[in-house]
């Protein structure tokens, strides 16, 4: 955690639902961080901690419905891309003028799709993720063998949301337990904060979801060579499809998809951007800070 008291901000007066945690770094730019899914920044503890350590001041989204927040408000994919939005109009309010972006799994199509909106955006670290309008889309779920009807399957979804809207959806019935853990080590995980299911309202949104292939900032694109989830077969199509002023693809050497908690992978992560950040003019503040709890003297 960083020495600075981590504090909490509603984003209500800019119409979301959301919350900030920020982590302050004086004189330093920001990283707006998004959790992926179902979960709250408190998973990535070990993330944002080398964040911090890296120069950067953060903040870490807790989006409607998820996290510190209600878990009964009912919200669409555009209600989080907004809440992204919302974040940085917050930040730049506060004089925070140099702002980057990075999201794991879910949060790193976020990312991008905040990425794609904003004109102002340093650069964007989706730590994985797909364009959401791909077929590949599919190919994340446990119906990969329905990959080619995903738009009738978006339809019938689109349908059933109509008259059960807040139905419950766990994790297990569209993803596979199995592949996001394959490959995972050395991570200290636990599922406060988490939400246990998805409404099957926001899954139809997702699923039926679309963001431009172009982004306006550059991208720095991470993925584990071992992500069983979003395998690199579709991460190199998502990175290809990718516009940006410019762009790289840099692979991790395992972890996995939960890459994004393993600590000496997210030290990695950190310096990597902040070489970045530091290139592209965004400031960073160096200072000794106390690592997070997760095992970040081990390596993969």
């Amino acid at each position: 955690m960083p020495h600075h008291a981590v504090t909490y901000h509603s984003l209500r007066p800019l119409g979301s639902r959301a919350s900030l945690e920020i982590w302050p770094k004086h004189r330093a730019g920001v990283m707006l961080f998004y959790p992926g899914t179902m979960l709250s920044p408190v998973q990535y503890r070990p993330l944002l901690s080398a964040l911090h350590e890296a120069g950067f001041g953060v903040a870490a989204l807790h989006f409607t419905g998820h996290g510190r927040n209600s878990h009964w408000t009912g919200f669409t994919f555009d209600d989080l891309v907004q809440d992204g939005l919302a974040a940085e109009q917050w930040l730049r309010k506060r004089g925070h003028r140099a702002v980057a972006v990075c999201g794991h799994s879910q949060g790193g199509i976020l990312a991008m799709a905040h990425a794609a909106a904003s004109q102002k955006l340093v650069a964007a670290f989706p730590i994985t993720g797909i364009l959401p309008q791909s077929d590949r889309l599919m190919d994340l779920t446990i119906f990969r063998r329905w990959s080619n009807k995903k738009h009738e399957f978006a339809a019938t979804l689109r349908f059933l949301a109509r008259w059960l809207p807040r139905l419950p959806m766990p994790l297990q019935s569209y993803l596979s337990v199995r592949r996001i853990v394959a490959g995972a080590r050395h991570i200290a995980y636990n599922r406060k904060q988490c939400r246990m299911s998805y409404p099957l309202g926001y899954l139809s949104s997702l699923l039926s979801a679309s963001i431009s292939e172009q982004m306006q900032c550059p991208l720095y694109f991470f993925s584990a060579v071992n992500d069983a989830l979003f395998t690199p077969a579709g991460v190199q199509s998502t990175f290809e499809q990718l516009r940006a002023p410019q762009k790289k693809l840099v692979w991790l050497p395992g972890g996995g998809h939960l890459a994004a908690m393993n600590p000496a992978l997210c030290r990695y992560m950190a310096r990597h951007a902040a070489a970045a950040c530091a290139g592209l003019g965004l400031p960073l503040h160096l200072e000794k800070t106390c690592r997070a709890q997760g095992g970040a003297a081990y390596g993969l």
